[in-house]
């Protein structure tokens, strides 16, 4: 069962001012966002020519660091549009690295990114001790983003975004999927507010988790943007079926890649709207006078 990313369906719901509708696709022509979770990401192998255990534990950690660089990354399924990073213990006798490959679907290679081990302790490489797998995966994971992202990062000219309330789930899964989205957003150039005020933005998910056949699960989580009025500025809804064992043991992941499709809507969304005036009071709800009434 792939899970890199949640499916997305998104729907953009403006009010209050004239604002483009960046997630709807044109007619015939498909919406990159909806298309995320299939078509794009990074499958990672096993690393090898490294012990069993050290193989698998590496392509893990390298898939969740390339993720905390807001690079979709996985180690497990893959399609025909995903690419394929291989990595590969290369020692002489002295000097020993992994050379890191990147290829494309179609199996040509597109850039390597060779890390030194030289003196990393044998004991702890052979039982895939997880700071070290951590520390190399993170060392080289920035690297190897840059391949497949622009490393440069445009701050976002719009009012910082508060992440708030994440609802119908435990405190701590609910805190992933904030620290997630806070995580994403800073990386897409967007500012981050501590608190919410009359100058930020602020974003909210309801987490829905329905029983399905198969041993598996339908995770839906639609986050809201809302201004300092409770004007909702936008809405995105994510739903995918997941294997239940997967939702139990690896939430984790799941929330990375939910905050990291969230971000990019929201960063899409506010960097297209006109924010020169700051925000505008609703009006009124009708445009009756006063205390007129029918």
């Amino acid at each position: 069962m792939r899970f890199s990313t949640l499916v997305l369906a998104l729907l953009v719901l403006v009010a209050c001012q004239p604002v483009p509708r960046p997630f709807e696709a044109n007619p015939g022509t498909p919406n990159e966002l909806l298309v995320l979770a299939d078509s794009r990401g990074i499958m990672v192998l096993p690393v090898a020519d490294a012990p069993p255990a050290t193989a698998q534990k590496l392509a893990t950690e390298m898939a969740a660091a390339l993720i905390d660089r807001n690079v979709p990354a996985f180690v497990n399924g893959g399609n025909r549009s995903s690419m394929i990073l291989a990595g590969e213990v290369i020692d002489p006798g002295r000097d020993a690295i992994i050379a890191w490959t990147l290829f494309n679907p179609k199996g040509e290679e597109v850039a390597r990114h060779d890390q030194s081990i030289e003196g990393t302790p044998v004991d702890l490489w052979a039982v895939a001790d997880p700071e070290l797998m951590a520390r190399l995966a993170a060392t080289s994971a920035p690297s190897i983003a840059k391949f497949v992202q622009n490393e440069t990062v445009r701050e976002i000219k719009a009012p910082p975004i508060f992440v708030g309330d994440v609802r119908g789930t435990n405190e701590r899964d609910a805190i992933r999927l904030q620290v997630s989205l806070r995580q994403a957003l800073r990386s897409q150039g967007a500012r981050v507010a501590n608190s919410a005020t009359d100058e930020t933005l602020v974003a909210t998910a309801d987490v829905v988790i329905t029983p399905l056949p198969d041993d598996q699960s339908e995770v839906a989580i639609a986050w809201v943007v809302k201004d300092p009025f409770e004007t909702q500025i936008g809405k995105i809804d994510q739903a995918s079926p997941i294997d239940r064992s997967v939702i139990e043991t690896q939430w984790g992941d799941l929330a990375r890649q939910a905050g990291i499709a969230a971000a990019t809507g929201m960063v899409r969304l506010i960097s297209q709207i006109d924010w020169s005036k700051g925000f505008v009071p609703p009006g009124p709800e009708s445009g009756k006078p006063n205390g007129e009434s029918r």
